[in-house]
C-alpha cells in the first residue's frame, strides 16, 4: 500500500498527469486568470464611473462578488434556506431552479469555513476544471486529440464562458453530462444512470441524456449476437435507465410535500415571463424583421442559428445519439425565446466537439476563431461585472 502512494504522489506521476492535461490546465488556468483581470480592471476603472453595480454583495471580498448576479441569489438562498413554502410578493419563487448545485455547495459549507456563496464558487471551478478533463477524454476517444485540444481551448473562451466560475450551475452541469456519455460511451450503465441523475438534479433537461443512453442500448442489442446480453448487464441497463427519473421524482416529491405542486418548477416559469412557443418562431421573426430583435439578446440570436448549423454538422456525422441529447439541448431553451441562449448553448457539448473537429484542421480558421472569441468574452465579463444584464 505505501508503494502505491509513493507511486500517486511522486514527481514523475504528477509530472505524466501534466503531460496527458496540459491543455486542459493550461487553458483553465490562462482564461479564468484573464476573466480575473478583466473583472478586477472593471472594478477599479469604469464601475466608479457608471450608475451600475453588481445585485449581488454576498463576501467581504468584492473580488468574489464579481461572481455571483442575477440568479446566483435563488441559488444562495436555497442551499442556505431549501425550497420555500409560498412565493415571494412578486410571486417568484426558488421552486424554479434545481437542488444539486445549491445542495453541493450547502454541504461544502458545512464541512469548511466557506459562506455558501464561497462553496458554491468552489463547486463551480472545480466542476469546470473536471468538465475539461473528461470532455478532453471524450473528444479524444470519438474524434483525436486535436479535436479535444481545440475543444477544450474554446470552451474556455466562449462567449459567457466566465459563467464557468460563477455561481451558476452550468459548470456542475457539463461535468455531470460529460461523465455520462463518456460512460455510456464505455457501457458502464448504471454509472452513467447515477452520473445522468446529478445532471437531471442539476437542470432539468439532464433527464436528455435518456436519449443518448437509450440509443446506446439499442446498439447493444443490435450487437448481442456477437457479445450475449447477459442477466447482470440487463440488470444494470434498466437500473441505470430508471436513475434518472429516480432522483427527479424525489425532487418532484419534495416540490410536492413543500409547495402542494409537484411541478411547482414548471409552473412558477411564468412569473419570470417564460411560456412555451415553437422553437423556430422567435429565430423567422428575427430573421424577417431584425429590428425586432433586442440589442440584448442579438448574440443569443446569432448564436442560436450557429448551434442549428452544428446540429446539421452532427447529423451529417452520423452521431445519432449525440444529435438527439443536443437537439433537445437546443430546442428546448429556444421554445421559450432566444434570452440567454449564449449561456444555455455553452452546455451543449457534442456541438462544441463537432466545431472543435471542423476546426482541428485548419490552424489558421482556429487562431483567428480563438482570438475573436477571447476578446468577446472579455468585453462580456466587463459587462457582467457592471450588471448590465446582457449575459445572464
Amino acid at each position: 500500500m505505501a508503494t502505491r502512494r509513493e507511486t500517486w504522489f511522486s514527481l514523475d506521476a504528477w509530472r505524466a498527469f501534466h503531460d496527458r492535461h496540459a491543455v486542459v490546465i493550461w487553458s483553465f488556468l490562462a482564461s479564468r486568470l484573464m476573466l480575473l483581470a478583466v473583472g478586477l480592471l472593471t472594478l477599479v476603472n469604469i464601475r466608479p464611473l457608471t450608475n451600475t453595480g453588481n445585485a449581488l454583495s454576498q463576501s467581504a471580498h468584492q473580488v468574489l462578488n464579481i461572481w455571483g448576479a442575477s440568479d446566483s441569489g435563488w441559488y444562495l438562498d436555497l442551499a442556505t434556506n431549501g425550497y420555500q413554502l409560498v412565493p415571494a410578493a412578486n410571486g417568484q419563487a426558488n421552486w424554479a431552479f434545481f437542488p444539486a448545485m445549491p445542495g453541493l455547495a450547502a454541504g461544502l459549507a458545512r464541512l469548511t469555513s466557506l459562506t455558501p456563496f464561497e462553496a458554491m464558487l468552489v463547486v463551480s471551478n472545480l466542476s469546470f476544471l473536471v468538465a475539461l478533463i473528461l470532455v478532453h477524454r471524450l473528444a479524444r476517444q470519438a474524434f483525436n486529440v486535436k479535436t479535444a485540444d481545440v475543444t477544450v481551448v474554446l470552451l474556455c473562451v466562449a462567449p459567457a464562458s466566465y459563467i464557468f466560475s460563477a455561481a451558476y450551475t452550468e459548470a456542475l452541469f457539463l461535468a455531470s453530462l460529460t461523465g455520462a456519455l463518456l460512460l455510456i460511451r464505455d457501457r458502464r450503465w448504471l454509472a452513467a444512470g447515477l452520473v445522468a441523475a446529478l445532471a437531471a438534479l442539476t437542470r432539468n433537461l439532464g433527464l436528455a441524456l435518456l436519449l443518448p443512453y437509450g440509443w446506446a442500448v439499442l446498439e447493444r442489442w443490435r450487437a448481442r449476437d456477437q457479445a450475449p446480453l447477459g442477466r447482470a448487464e440487463s440488470v444494470r441497463i434498466v437500473l441505470g435507465g430508471l436513475a434518472p427519473i429516480a432522483g427527479v421524482a424525489l425532487f418532484l416529491l419534495h416540490l410536492k410535500s413543500r409547495t402542494g405542486d409537484a411541478l411547482a418548477f414548471l409552473h412558477i416559469q411564468k412569473t419570470w415571463g417564460r411560456s412555451l412557443e415553437q422553437p423556430f418562431a422567435a429565430l423567422v421573426q428575427g430573421l424577417v424583421h431584425p429590428s425586432s430583435i433586442p440589442d440584448t439578446e442579438l448574440l443569443s440570436f446569432a448564436i442560436a442559428w450557429l448551434a442549428l448549423g452544428l446540429l446539421l454538422a452532427l447529423a451529417l456525422l452520423r452521431r445519432w445519439g449525440w444529435l438527439l441529447l443536443s437537439a433537445v439541448l437546443v430546442l428546448a431553451p429556444l421554445a421559450t425565446g432566444v434570452t440567454s441562449f449564449s449561456r444555455y448553448a455553452l452546455v451543449v457539448l457534442p456541438l462544441w466537439m463537432v466545431a472543435g473537429h471542423l476546426l482541428s484542421e485548419r490552424p489558421r480558421s482556429t487562431m483567428v476563431t480563438i482570438a475573436s472569441l477571447a476578446m468577446l468574452n472579455g468585453f462580456m465579463m466587463a459587462a457582467w461585472t457592471l450588471a448590465l444584464g446582457i449575459t445572464v
